[in-house]
């Protein structure tokens, strides 16, 4: 299949550490295999830019693509991604939302006087995001994946289970031998409670109003609750993690009351 090549590329690193993926200078095939590709993975996000929204419309269920247009960058059609993915490139995740983001390096804005509120409408509807000026500041819109699904809830989800599997796997290297008994699976639990709680920290699992804790809860299934095979061949699958997205303000209306 001509789509072969690149998901054989996206095949042999997609568990090397990166999260994003954008296709340069694809055709139309390949960006909708990778778009399908990560999908089913249901880990990473892939970014995709277009000057025409009608473009990204095959892909609307998507939840772990993204789409960015913006119509008159005909020159530098590949810009856009790449420039919002610059600008947090730096920041902790659960630290930035992906709306409401301005000081794009090498991105023009839409138009300032061309480029109206009501124009949004079309790219809101297909959950497509760009870069316009409201009031007078240049700003990104939507923060939204093409299925709806806003990118750093996604984001936060990835964070969260690539950072547990590497906790998980440095508290086995850390101990000679884990014993399949309550010890050892607190070891595991203790390790996920780590990660749940930096994720809090860090802004991508809510605080409790009340408490001022974490929503973050691992469960740990004790041996007796476990299958007798699982527990044969020394395969402990009793860890869940459970937790309310952080979340952010991205927009809102103000009532404004004049007593006469």
């Amino acid at each position: 299949m001509a789509t072969d090549n690149i998901i054989s590329a996206l095949k042999s690193c997609y568990h090397a550490g990166w999260e994003i993926v954008i296709p340069i200078d694809a055709t139309d095939d390949e960006v909708s295999a990778v778009s399908n590709f990560v999908e089913a993975q249901g880990e990473n996000i892939c970014f995709l830019n277009g000057t025409d929204i009608s473009k990204f419309a095959p892909l609307a269920s998507n939840n772990r693509t993204a789409g960015w247009s913006l119509p008159q960058d005909d020159e530098n059609g590949n810009v856009l991604a790449a420039s919002v993915v610059g600008r947090v490139g730096s920041l902790t995740v659960g630290g930035y939302d992906w709306a409401n983001l301005t000081g794009l390096a090498d991105v023009t804005p839409q138009d300032r006087l061309g480029f109206q509120q009501g124009q949004m409408t079309p790219y809101s509807q297909a959950n497509v995001n760009t870069y316009y000026y409201a009031e007078g500041t240049p700003l990104t819109s939507g923060g939204k994946m093409l299925g709806g699904q806003f990118i750093d809830i996604l984001q936060g989800v990835d964070w969260i289970v690539k950072h547990g599997r590497k906790a998980l796997v440095e508290a086995r290297a850390k101990n000679p031998k884990l014993p399949f008994d309550a010890i050892g699976i607190n070891v595991l639990r203790s390790a996920l409670e780590g990660v749940c709680s930096t994720a809090s920290e860090n802004g991508i699992a809510a605080m409790d109003d009340t408490t001022n804790k974490t929503t973050a809860k691992v469960s740990a299934l004790s041996r007796d609750n476990l299958s007798a095979t699982d527990v044969k061949n020394r395969l402990y699958n009793g860890l869940s993690i459970e937790y309310t997205p952080a979340s952010s303000i991205d927009g809102g209306t103000v009532q404004i009351i004049m007593d006469l």
